[in-house]
């Protein structure tokens, strides 16, 4: 499969958001060197594409946030899929590289606490070798579910026993009993997900209602919801990513507090094991 290099327009495109996202940030604090790296981006953007990438992934980290997530994938999908096809040629067994990549991103999206930006290169080093494991659990994967078939033919004296793959669309009972389990599991924890969202929607303020609702929502660009709130374009990012921030904060400590109650309840559950014996 060929690869084109980024294109300048589309590398003016990511710049163009890396620093409108910059810029969300910067009355926030704790932006680091992200705001010089953007700037350099633009002039240089092979340079500095490893510093950009490891910035933005410390600010995923701390702040959980899908706009660093979506900059992350933009800056990085390609050049992983390129490495991901790098890996495969080792591989005797067919794997989709799509599937690889889309792990690759979810474990990304999924252990952020795992990441350490020590470096410069912390995030190049770290997802390398997220892409060699991946690559090398879906090869070996490939590998199990290849199977004999039924009525093998006979060549030339010698057994050429050709490969099939499997048929994925068959499970097991047991399998079946625990993807029922993990849909029930799963339904359960996103009502309680949108019933925390909706409490913490509602301790916004009812301009911050209205802007979350015109671009979350009504899927209108920046500029046409800022025209219709009667701000600047500016403002409108800062007001979307404060109400943002608010909702990830009122959820995060429902959640927390749930737990605290849920561990509150299993040890007053537990024996006195310092009682005294009959």
């Amino acid at each position: 499969m060929p690869f084109a290099r980024t294109q300048p327009p589309r590398l003016q495109g990511f710049a163009d958001r890396l620093e409108a996202f910059v810029a969300t940030l910067a009355s926030e604090g704790g932006v680091g060197d992200l705001v010089e790296l953007a700037a350099g981006y633009r002039t240089e953007p092979v340079r500095h594409r490893d510093a950009v990438s490891t910035a933005l992934m410390a600010v995923y980290t701390d702040t959980a946030s899908k706009e660093a997530f979506a900059l992350l994938y933009e800056l990085n999908h390609e050049d992983f899929l390129r490495l991901i096809y790098h890996h495969l040629k080792r591989s005797y067994y067919s794997v989709d590289p799509s599937d690889v990549l889309q792990e690759v991103f979810f474990n990304v999206y999924r252990y952020p606490f795992k990441f350490k930006p020590d470096r410069k290169s912390a995030f190049r080093n770290w997802t390398h070798s997220i892409i060699r494991n991946t690559v090398l659990k879906h090869s070996r994967r490939a590998q199990r579910d290849r199977v004999l078939p039924i009525g093998a033919v006979d060549r030339d004296g010698e057994d050429q026993v050709p490969l099939e793959l499997a048929d994925d669309r068959v499970s097991t009972p047991l399998e079946y009993t625990a993807d029922r389990e993990a849909a029930v599991e799963l339904a359960g924890a996103w009502r309680l997900y949108l019933h925390f969202y909706l409490e913490s929607y509602g301790c916004l303020t009812p301009r911050e209602k209205r802007v979350l609702y015109l671009v979350e929502v009504e899927g209108l660009p920046y500029r046409e919801a800022a025209a219709q709130v009667e701000v600047r374009v500016e403002n409108l990012k800062m007001m979307v990513f404060r109400a943002r921030r608010k909702i990830f904060t009122i959820m995060k400590r429902k959640f927390q507090a749930g737990r605290d109650a849920s561990d509150r309840t299993a040890m007053a559950a537990q024996p006195d094991s310092g009682g005294a014996r009959v």
